[in-house]
């Protein structure tokens, strides 16, 4: 297994088709279009290809980055395992491979699936900040500049973010952070990594 670059090399149609039925294996609700769309829609996206022993495709991360006032955010818009490849840490490698080519103040996602957030906040032991624990009223401000959280609210949920109910189990978001999320709702988890920190603005 190796972690890759998207470079233009690779067809694109040919992987978005692979990306689709991973996510079809891992029951996740997209069509092809929305895929395709998601890896290659906008520009300056940061993507990472899992290839495995055959050369395959065996799952992909897809990142942003945003900048706003004096903080840098790598942003996970999507990452999907394929399901025989789950359980081995990959997602926090993937993270991890994104995150040492920017350097950001913050890392962040929104989800509703419990693994997702939970490698996050995994990937790195010796973070300075951890949202949902660190959140307060400044840091929330911050988020609502950034496009991904604007419409954040004080619990770190995003209300009606999703056009439908993504993952099943939404009651493991409630028992790991205590907090409730409805079927469109996400949950936004960021972490400020090892000798990061982030920095806002003091308030008026």
């Amino acid at each position: 297994m190796k972690i890759i670059d998207f470079d233009r090399t690779i067809d694109k149609n040919y992987l978005a088709q692979q990306a689709h039925e991973i996510c079809t294996r891992a029951a996740f609700p997209v069509d092809y279009q929305d895929v395709y769309n998601h890896l290659f829609e906008k520009e300056n996206l940061i993507l990472k290809l899992l290839i495995n022993k055959t050369k395959s495709l065996a799952g992909f991360g897809v990142f942003e980055i945003f900048e706003e006032e004096l903080n840098t955010m790598l942003y996970l818009s999507g990452m999907v395992i394929d399901k025989k490849y789950q359980g081995y840490n990959i997602s926090r490698e993937i993270i991890r491979k994104a995150y040492q080519e920017v350097n950001t103040n913050l890392v962040s996602l929104r989800t509703q699936n419990i693994a997702m957030a939970k490698s996050l906040l995994t990937t790195f032991p010796n973070k300075t900040l951890e949202i949902p624990k660190d959140i307060n009223s400044e840091i929330i401000d911050y988020l609502r500049k950034i496009t991904p959280f604007e419409n954040i609210e004080e619990n770190s949920v995003i209300k009606n973010c999703y056009p439908n109910q993504l993952y099943h189990d939404l009651n493991a978001i409630k028992e790991n952070f205590d907090i409730e999320i409805n079927s469109n709702d996400a949950l936004v988890v960021a972490v400020a990594p090892k000798n990061q920190k982030i920095l806002l603005k003091s308030k008026k």
